[in-house]
């Protein structure tokens, strides 16, 4: 029965965390050009997944009347890192494939935009080099690096979920006290 309410506590909040972090995405993109904005929605995108997981948190113990041990908490929180990174994969290689495959040329324009303004404060090569990079996110297509960009996404997500279920857990007291 325990299992049960962390399967499907895990499930349902890693769908509604999933899809809120697709409507973020959309919006990511879409200032692709601005990298600064983009760097700013992708932090500020990420706090509100960590602050929806400490939710899901609190609400897992709430459920479990107010106390849950560290296994079942980072269970539950693990199977909606796994779902929501799964669906924040589909939703970049659609985006990046179907919606705006040109996302890949604007950034690479903001960014040579950026390296206008810096002028000489950065060498040519190194210019170069990151030009390059930008041009490897149609890359982020292809499905070795997706199921690597998964993976590592999981990996990071799920130490983030191990940090909350540690902070979050509540054991039962062995005594308690009467009055």
């Amino acid at each position: 029965m325990k299992e049960n309410k962390n399967i499907s506590t895990g499930v349902t909040y890693g769908v509604i965390i999933g899809l809120i972090y697709v409507l973020m995405l959309f919006f990511r993109w879409s200032v692709a050009t601005n990298l600064i904005k983009f760097g700013l929605y992708t932090f500020l995108g990420y706090i509100i997944i960590l602050g929806l997981l400490f939710f899901e948190a609190y609400q897992r113990r709430k459920v479990s009347d107010g106390f849950i041990d560290f296994k079942s908490l980072f269970q539950t929180l693990f199977i909606s890192v796994l779902i929501f990174e799964l669906l924040y994969s589909i939703y970049t290689y659609i985006h990046l494939t179907y919606v705006d495959p040109t996302v890949g040329d604007r950034m690479r324009a903001g960014m040579e935009e950026m390296f206008d303004k810096v002028g000489d404060k950065m060498s040519d090569a190194d210019k170069e080099k990151a030009l390059e990079r930008m041009g490897d996110i149609k890359k982020a297509t292809e499905l070795p690096q997706m199921i690597k960009s998964y993976l590592s996404s999981v990996a990071i997500s799920g130490i983030f979920a191990l940090i909350i279920s540690a902070i979050v857990k509540k054991k039962k007291p062995v005594f308690e006290e009467v009055n």
